[in-house]
């Protein structure tokens, strides 16, 4: 185990003083850690999401006790009124031999379209395709994933972030159980996460972190919490989308763009 090592080998600086600074670590990092390492299971902290929507403005408001203001519409009218018998009397007689009415090309052209559109419709019926999403499937697949773990202590509005975060950390350091007990969490949390526009933020900042300090490759094979994240993304593409962020997202980083349709054609 690099941890024990680093305090207990006897060579190290920090073996020799008893201290180690861990300076990429956060403190709420370690301190679940420490609970983990106690208890068996560290406490899921709780996150508040944000009400308000910033920036969002989906058109002009009216004050209360004001008149709405038109003077935006305008409004085109003719300078003359059409002269309606005028109008009739200037209109070819369809029965005067000696004034036929004239036949327009575009009238013909008309004509035969509408002959050719009566001709398909007789014709026999269109065979339906029908369209096979694969976000039931995929949600399916996810929700009967299997880790072997206890899972860390509930919370009604948790941190998912936070389980990522102790997953880089249990991975760095080598300490399988934990890593186990981190995707165990988070596969939990994103199974009950509700998931709308409003809180398409969460997911995406879990995405960025988890292609930022994790690789494809991870001691053992490939990285379970980049599977499990991208895996979550997939069902929930379709969402995820109404987000621009998204798409920047997808568009930064490669790596998460070829594995999101990878998942999602498979």
């Amino acid at each position: 185990n690099p941890l024990y090592a680093l305090i207990s080998n006897g060579h190290m600086k920090e073996s020799n003083t008893g201290n180690a600074t861990l300076g990429d670590v956060e403190v709420e990092t370690f301190i679940g850690f420490c609970e983990y390492a106690y208890t068996g299971a560290y406490v899921t902290p709780d996150c508040t999401l944000s009400q308000e929507a910033e920036g969002r403005h989906l058109g002009p408001s009216v004050d209360e006790g004001k008149e709405p203001s038109f003077n935006h519409i305008t409004c085109l009218a003719q300078d003359e009124p059409l002269d309606a018998a005028a109008t009739i009397a200037d209109a070819p007689d369809p029965w005067d031999p000696w004034n036929p009415p004239v036949v327009r090309k575009e009238d013909k052209k008309k004509k035969k379209k509408n002959s050719r559109d009566s001709e398909a419709n007789d014709g026999p019926p269109l065979a339906q395709i029908t369209v096979i999403y694969p976000y039931k499937r995929l949600w399916e697949e996810f929700c009967s994933l299997k880790f072997w773990s206890d899972p860390a202590s509930s919370s009604s509005d948790p941190d998912i972030l936070f389980h990522a975060k102790l997953y880089v950390f249990a991975t760095k350091y080598l300490i399988i159980p934990l890593r186990k007990q981190c995707l165990k969490s988070i596969h939990q949390d994103l199974c009950n996460f509700s998931l709308n526009r409003e809180s398409t933020s969460v997911i995406l900042e879990l995405l960025n972190f988890t292609y930022i300090y994790t690789g494809r490759g991870e001691p053992g094979g490939k990285s379970l919490l980049r599977d499990l994240v991208i895996h979550y993304a997939a069902c929930e593409a379709r969402t995820l989308a109404d987000d621009e962020n998204f798409a920047i997202l997808l568009d930064s980083n490669g790596e998460m763009g070829s594995d999101l349709a990878m998942k999602l054609v498979r």
